[in-house]
């Protein structure tokens, strides 16, 4: 065999070599380089084309490997998240993350959460509610439907059939506007629904997000612990309508539109910026949700600004039995709009936990367990402690 024909085929054995892993190299090419395999370097005759650096996807060792591998590792834990969001928020709810934990504004000492959350990108519309109805809703249970809902030339649900056997359907035009006529313990068991991943069982709305023992009146009562489903916090939602994001800003806008300028009250051209549905001298009632589609907050939420005022769980300081409204109304004034719902936690506006209306509406947010932080900071962790490991053993 000549000498050139030797050479090519040393050459294509190293580049098998490089190529490919080594728990998948043939026996015949594991002991070609021994200087190679303690040192961790490719051997010098080994180039061109062949190069691990030119390879694009790799499970295999050396430094590109370890970058590409941390990549995927990364890419894999944010796909999982996804979708176990996905399963268990359902797809008729959207969601939007908000990150950029911390940031409070300094002046009005709120927004500060220490922590990354999903937040509704719209209000509960009458179609999210209805299904919530007609699954838990046959015997109505502790008043979770409200005859105003259809009665009210504004309410968009309507009750047919008798207790044990009630049937709800949504007033035609009304399908994407927000739920209207409900009561903050009414909000509080369509957490616990999302919370107990849409069970059948009625029973199951007085546990999971809020421990609520049959209650429909009396003081707000605080989320559970450990829980993921749950009206959003005064801060968590002050901060997902008003911060103009960034890892370490404290800047908040002084309107949900995105903007330090009043929006237009506009019941028509939602589309143009900064716009929003208020002002009973203009609008004479909800639009569906997301309709002012160049209106939203920084983090991407529509009709912070209008349309329904909507529920916390958080307690009012000055009315422990209230807890503290966020947002403007299709009723809320031009004046009122900053003075209650933007400027400071003491002219937030305080409501009772029986409060029914045609201007009162909520959206749910996703507070993510402890535990989940854990596995996923255990998983990086665990990657990084494999990766000094596997450098401490090449270097012996």
């Amino acid at each position: 065999m000549s000498a050139a024909v030797e050479t090519y085929r040393d050459e294509m054995e190293a580049t098998y070599a490089v190529d490919f892993s080594r728990d998948r190299e043939p026996v015949k090419a594991r002991s070609r380089f021994p200087e190679y395999r303690r040192r961790g370097g490719a051997p010098t005759r080994v180039g061109g084309m062949h190069c691990r650096r030119n390879k694009r996807w790799t499970w295999g060792s050396g430094r590109g490997a370890r970058v590409l591998n941390t990549r995927a590792f990364a890419g894999a834990v944010a796909f999982a998240i996804a979708s176990v969001a996905t399963s268990l928020f359902g797809q008729t709810i959207s969601y939007r993350t908000i990150n950029n934990s911390g940031n409070a504004n300094s002046a009005a000492g709120m927004g500060g959460v220490p922590y990354v959350y999903q937040i509704g990108t719209n209000e509960v519309t009458n179609t999210q509610y209805a299904a919530f109805l007609n699954t838990v809703g046959r015997t109505n249970p502790n008043g979770i439907y409200n005859v105003n809902m259809g009665s009210n030339t504004l309410g968009g649900i309507t009750q047919a059939g008798a207790t044990g056997s009630f049937t709800y359907a949504v007033k035609a035009g009304f399908e994407n506007l927000p739920v209207t006529f409900v009561s903050w313990f009414s909000a509080a068991r369509f957490a616990n629904f999302l919370e107990n991943g849409r069970s059948t069982d009625a029973a199951k709305l007085e546990t999971g997000s809020y421990t609520l023992n049959n209650l429909t009146a009396g003081a707000p009562v605080a989320r559970n612990p450990g829980v993921t489903n749950v009206l959003p916090s005064l801060n968590e939602w002050y901060k997902a309508a008003f911060h103009t994001g960034g890892l370490a800003s404290t800047a908040y806008t002084t309107y949900g539109t995105n903007s330090n300028t009043q929006p237009t009250a506009a019941v028509t051209n939602t589309t143009l910026a900064n716009r929003a549905n208020f002002d009973s001298t203009v609008s004479t009632g909800p639009l569906a949700v997301g309709s002012y589609t160049n209106s939203a907050s920084t983090y991407g939420l529509f009709d912070t600004m209008g349309n329904v005022i909507e529920m916390t769980d958080t307690v009012n300081t000055g009315n422990t039995v209230q807890y503290r409204a966020m947002g403007g109304a299709w009723n809320t004034t031009s004046a009122n709009l900053l003075a209650q719902y933007s400027s400071s936690p003491t002219s937030i506006v305080g409501l009772g936990t029986t409060a029914a209306s045609n201007s009162l509406g909520f959206r749910v947010a996703a507070v993510p367990e402890p535990s989940t932080y854990a596995l996923l900071g255990a998983g990086v962790a665990g990657l990084g402690g494999f990766r000094w490991l596997k450098r401490r053993q090449v270097a012996a």
